[in-house]
């Protein structure tokens, strides 16, 4: 697409043959810079005519005859919902009803481009991966505890991204929380962040059209101490083996839900409480090992059209946790683990694990590493390992 001046169509007929044929109607011209020359067959412009687009598009639609008519409204997609209920009405009046009546939603066929990538589009995610990674270890580094608030980490991060030519995310930079023995401390919260405290980010960084979505977790070392406890040590380990359980449940063509079925009855084996996510971002219980599983696809949007690795819920979560996985599409493999720590008189842990990476043929390819040791901050500020 492009600007297309007054009212403008994007039309994509099949006629049965190999290709498709692509028309574009618009009020203005199109100049050799912009995408519709280089992609459709046909460029029909009608200025600021007085009948405007109606004619046009009823001519082309009514010399092709079609069975079916795909228009871009969803009840469940809002990546395949673009269609205002005034331009719905348009077109109905524009092709009258005999063809109204053939409206279906577009939206699996919109589904299916968005997932297809190319090699350019995972070269283009993969550095924005990386650049996420950077930008959210930078602002780790930035933490002077006893000083430094999750409000000031957030205000930093949003600077950050705007000094280097980027947004953030659909999710924003603000759930940066601290948790400290136990308790989670409100998002983005004026308390400073101190020596043994927690600290994880959730967020993304958008460029060219892609959105990626990443946690990324820190201990504040107390004074003396060069490495955490081993209890969060451990409790970080057992988040990574889970993600491990995860990712070989990734296989293409299985269907969202199923596999988090899959996932999860491995994970009660381990004697771990299955619950769903929790938009507060506080566990259900602070006492008992628990897991929520809620991953998603995730590329030009922070959570985008492909499946969603989630309990059958479709008024929760849509037709997506019905979908199928797809071979190339990128993922973000997302939960949470409580585990119980002693030294928090057995109040748990709520760890968070978010990365994104590409389905391959057989499960998951991380396209950087993913988070395998706690991020460090030294007790007077700054990381313990360079970036």
């Amino acid at each position: 697409g492009h600007y297309s001046g007054v009212r403008g169509a994007y039309i994509f007929f099949d006629r049965g043959t190999q290709d498709i044929e692509k028309l574009f109607v618009g009020s203005h011209q199109q100049p050799s810079t912009s995408i519709p020359p280089h992609v459709y067959d046909t460029l029909s412009y009608y200025g600021y005519s007085k009948d405007g687009l109606t004619p046009i598009i009823r001519e082309i639609v009514h010399q092709r005859q079609p069975q079916k008519i795909g228009i871009n409204q969803s009840s469940t997609l809002p990546e395949a919902d673009g269609l205002t209920a005034g331009l719905r009405d348009f077109l109905k009046e524009a092709l009258g009803a005999k063809y109204a009546n053939r409206f279906t939603s577009a939206e699996l066929l919109v589904r299916d481009f968005r997932l297809q990538k190319v090699a350019m589009e995972t070269i283009v995610f993969t550095d924005l991966m990386k650049w996420t990674d950077r930008w959210m270890k930078e602002g780790f580094a930035m933490v002077v505890p006893n000083k430094t608030t999750a409000a000031d980490l957030y205000w930093w991060m949003e600077q950050r991204a705007r000094e280097v030519r980027l947004e953030t995310g659909a999710s924003g930079s603000n759930v940066a929380r601290i948790i400290r023995e136990g308790e989670q401390l409100p998002l983005a919260s004026d308390h400073p962040i101190e020596p043994g405290d927690i600290v994880s980010i959730d967020s993304g960084l958008k460029y060219l059209g892609y959105e990626t979505d990443y946690k990324r977790t820190a201990y504040v070392l107390k004074p003396g101490e060069s490495e955490p406890p081993d209890s969060i040590q451990e409790a970080w380990q057992t988040t990574i083996s889970i993600s491990d359980v995860y990712i070989k449940e990734m296989v293409p063509g299985r269907v969202g839900h199923e596999v988090w079925a899959a996932i999860v009855d491995q994970v009660r084996k381990r004697g771990y409480r299955v619950v769903g996510p929790d938009a507060g971002g506080r566990a259900a219980t602070d006492t008992r090992p628990e897991i929520g599983v809620y991953g998603h696809s995730v590329g030009n949007n922070s959570h985008d059209i492909g499946a969603r690795i989630a309990q059958d819920l479709p008024f929760a979560y849509g037709e997506r946790v019905r979908f199928p996985l797809v071979e190339g599409e990128f993922v973000s493999v997302e939960f949470h683990l409580s585990t119980p720590i002693p030294e928090w008189d057995g109040k748990t842990w709520y760890s968070r694990f978010e990365e994104n990476a590409r389905l391959g043929a057989q499960t998951v390819e991380w396209l950087i590493p993913r988070q395998e040791k706690l991020i460090l901050i030294q007790p007077t500020g700054g990381l313990k390992t360079s970036l």
